[in-house]
C-alpha cells in the first residue's frame, strides 16, 4: 500500500501503541491527525515527526469519553476540508476489578472511549473512504475479546464488540477497496500495564514498535483480523475458541486475579 500523502487520524496518540503508529505512518509517508487528551505530548511528537520525516501533523486533543467532543472533533476536521483515508481506532483503557466494585460512571467510560467513539469516527469517516476506494480503518482490539474475563468484564466484553464489529464491518466495505482490521494483541509494554499488581515483567509482554509492524503488515495484506506478538498469545486465543466456555472464562479469571491481586 502506498501511504505517501494519505491523512490518517490516530486516536490515543500521545502514548504507547498510538504513539508508535504516529511514528511509523509518518515514516511510510502519511500525514497526521493526532489525538489524545494531553495537548502537550501530542505537540511534542508533533515536532519530532515533523523534523524527522516532514510530514504534516495537526495536533487535535479531545477527551473521547465525551460524545460532544467527538463529535466537535470531527466537525472540525471536516471543517478543514481533510479527507482522513486512514482511520487508526486506537484509545482505549481498562478497569482490571470486579464489576460491582468500580463505580458505574468510570464503567460508562470505559465503554464511551473503547466502544461508542470507535463507531462514531468510524461513521463520520468511512464514506470519504468508500467515495474514493481507497483507504481503510484499524481497530484494536485485544487477545482479551476472545473470551470473557471475569474482573475485567465490562474490559473484555467492549473487546469483544470491536472484534465482532470490524469483522461484519470488513465484509461490508471490501467490495469498495476498503480495508478494515482488527488487530487483537496480548500485553504490550505501555502505560495500559502500569498500574498491575504485581507488574509483568519485560519479557512476558511485547514492544509496541513490533506489534504495530505486525498490525500496519497485516494491513497491507487485507487480513480482517490479526493477533499479533507473542506465540503464546496466538496460542492462548486459540484455545479460547477450543476450550468449553465454562472452562475458559474460569482459566481467564484466574490470570485476572494475579494481575490484579490488592
Amino acid at each position: 500500500m502506498d501511504y505517501k500523502g494519505m491523512a490518517a487520524l490516530v486516536t490515543g496518540a500521545s502514548t504507547g501503541l498510538g504513539e508508535e503508529f504516529a511514528r511509523q505512518l509518518a515514516s511510510r509517508g502519511c500525514n497526521l491527525i493526532l489525538v489524545a487528551r494531553s495537548e502537550d505530548k501530542l505537540k511534542s511528537l508533533a515536532l519530532a515527526l515533523q523534523r524527522s520525516w516532514k510530514t504534516e501533523v495537526a495536533v487535535m486533543p479531545a477527551d473521547l469519553a465525551s460524545a460532544d467532543a467527538v463529535q466537535r472533533l470531527i466537525t472540525e476536521i471536516k471543517r478543514r476540508g481533510t479527507n482522513v483515508s486512514l482511520l487508526v481506532n486506537n484509545a482505549g483503557f481498562g478497569i482490571f476489578d470486579n464489576f460491582l466494585d468500580a463505580p458505574l460512571q468510570r464503567q460508562m467510560e470505559q465503554v464511551d472511549v473503547n466502544v461508542r467513539s470507535l463507531v462514531t469516527l468510524t461513521h463520520a469517516f468511512a464514506p470519504s473512504m468508500v467515495t474514493a476506494r481507497r483507504g481503510g480503518v484499524i481497530n484494536i482490539a485485544s487477545n482479551a475479546a476472545f473470551q470473557p474475563l471475569a474482573g475485567a468484564d465490562v474490559y473484555a466484553a467492549s473487546k469483544a464488540f470491536v472484534l465482532f464489529f470490524s469483522e461484519a464491518l470488513s465484509l461490508e466495505l471490501e467490495k469498495n477497496n476498503v480495508r478494515v482490521l482488527a488487530a487483537c494483541p496480548g500485553p504490550v509494554a505501555t502505560q495500559f500495564f502500569a498500574n498491575m499488581n504485581p507488574k509483568m515483567e519485560a519479557k512476558q509482554m511485547d514492544q509496541p514498535a513490533t506489534i504495530v509492524r505486525e498490525i500496519l503488515r497485516a494491513f497491507e495484506k487485507g487480513k480482517k483480523v490479526v493477533v499479533p506478538g507473542k506465540l503464546l498469545v496466538r496460542l492462548g486465543t486459540l484455545g479460547a475458541r477450543l476450550l468449553p466456555r465454562n472452562t475458559i472464562a474460569r482459566l481467564a479469571a484466574g490470570t485476572v486475579q494475579q494481575l490484579n491481586r490488592k
